[in-house]
């Protein structure tokens, strides 16, 4: 031990028989007073009221919408350049396709949840659905390459990626019915 420790360990190892000793309390003393007990508070019953549905109701259908479409395009936003950025984190090997599945995935439910327009949701699936191809075939080539940060995993993840965007695209399809046939003689 240093100089400094041993001589500290000493003065505490003398001294602890007599801070226990004034701790403790004495027969001759009064003890302290005991803490009251208190009886457990009674509740008093209140009258009902929505605090919560206060805040959360609308005050305007109209306010509500125009928030609704700031909020979808803002994140519309965010998760786009999510995308971009995974996009080319993952083209250098920085990160996990994964990520970038991941990210896809979200950009593509915001934009579908952002319109119930059969039509304008066929043109963002079918957009998608290209953008998913596009990854397919760069992580394809990239594996046919030899990179060593993609791998047949990578493949696979892409791929299935691209078939549930393409099932949802088809779906959506569905939806809109086919075409009405021209009645003959018209």
């Amino acid at each position: 031990m240093n100089r400094i420790t041993f001589p500290m360990l000493v003065l505490g190892l003398s001294l602890a028989p007599v801070l226990c000793w004034a701790a403790e309390p004495k027969a001759d003393q009064p003890s302290a007073p005991p803490i009251p007990q208190f009886p457990p508070p009674q509740l008093v019953p209140q009258p009902e009221r929505p605090v919560a549905a206060a805040v959360l109701l609308p005050k305007s259908r109209d306010n509500d919408a125009a928030q609704l479409k700031a909020v979808q395009e803002e994140r519309i936003k965010v998760l786009t350049q999510l995308v971009e950025l995974e996009t080319a984190q993952y083209k250098v090997g920085a990160t996990e396709i994964t990520r970038l599945v991941s990210a896809e995935n979200e950009l593509c439910d915001a934009l579908f949840d952002s319109t119930d327009d059969i039509e304008r949701r066929i043109a963002l699936l079918t957009k998608q659905v290209e953008r998913a191809n596009d990854l397919v075939r760069d992580t394809e080539a990239s594996v046919k390459h030899g990179a060593e940060t993609v791998t047949e995993v990578d493949v696979c993840r892409a791929k299935s990626l691209y078939l549930g965007l393409t099932i949802k695209l088809l779906r959506e399809r569905g939806r809109k019915g086919p075409p009405m046939p021209t009645p003959p003689g018209k």
